[in-house]
């Protein structure tokens, strides 16, 4: 008991629950001035519902990710799409961020039991200095026992767009039409749209990395507000944004 109750004041006291502790504080103070109340606490339960499992769990798009019969299609290659990278003071050098390690964990998987070549996506998107989210993800897949001749690198790419379109490139050359394209499970929407667009006529097979918030039965830790649910929000709203930018690009084009 003591223990819940830890867990429940500390999800109170740091964001964002601690966002709602004082939209309720503010709301029970001006419980006298009435509208001004109900302001408040009206605010309080939309923090609250963007940032607790509950309601991020009827955000949840559905899962991107289509089961297929391998027999039905030969993968010539598997695309992983970079996530973000940081420097590692520690060691002193970039290395994958979280999302980006996921994906390129659940690619290496897969290379694993396919033994076929690992396309990695990604350039510099907001500096100019450093290696490319591809070549530090290709140094990974190195590390991990990969052949250097079963890494394909493109580092030009800076959005979904142009993964899209710089990968669809190699392909082409390649004359690859089938191929696993990783990302997390929420940009899968968008990012297969996006190669479709280039590669109309390719067979794509989706494969989700991991999803925006954890799809187990419901516990009582999805009750309390967390970063992690307040995270998997931000993500989910970006994919909508994405998506909307995407259908009047397309629109325009």
């Amino acid at each position: 008991m003591g223990f819940f109750l830890q867990k429940v004041l500390t999800s109170f006291l740091e964001p964002p629950g601690l966002f709602i502790s004082i939209a309720l504080f503010f709301g029970l103070f001006a419980r006298k001035k009435g509208n001004e109340s109900l302001k408040w606490i009206t605010l309080a339960v939309i923090i609250y519902f963007f940032s607790t499992g509950i309601g991020i769990r009827l955000l949840l798009p559905p899962n991107a990710t289509i089961p297929r019969d391998p027999q039905t299609s030969s993968p010539q290659v598997i695309i992983v799409l970079g996530g973000g990278t940081y420097l590692d003071t520690y060691q002193n050098r970039f290395l994958p961020g979280p999302f980006s390690l996921l994906r390129l964990h659940q690619g290496y998987t897969l290379w694993q039991k396919e033994k076929i070549p690992v396309l990695v996506s990604g350039g510099q998107v907001w500096v100019k200095s450093g290696p490319s989210e591809a070549e530090i993800m290709a140094d990974i897949l190195l590390q991990w026992g990969v052949p250097q001749d079963d890494i394909i690198t493109e580092s030009r790419s800076r959005n979904t767009k142009e993964n899209a379109q710089y990968c669809s490139q190699i392909l082409n050359d390649k004359h690859w039409n089938s191929f696993y394209l990783v990302t997390s499970e929420v940009h899968l929407k968008r990012a297969i749209r996006n190669f479709q667009s280039f590669l109309p006529d390719a067979d794509i097979i989706p494969v989700s990395a991991h999803p925006p918030y954890d799809r187990t039965p419901i516990i009582l830790s999805d009750f309390l507000p967390s970063t992690q649910a307040f995270s998997a929000f931000a993500q989910i709203i970006h994919e909508y944004f994405g998506l909307i930018a995407l259908f009047f690009n397309q629109r325009i084009d």
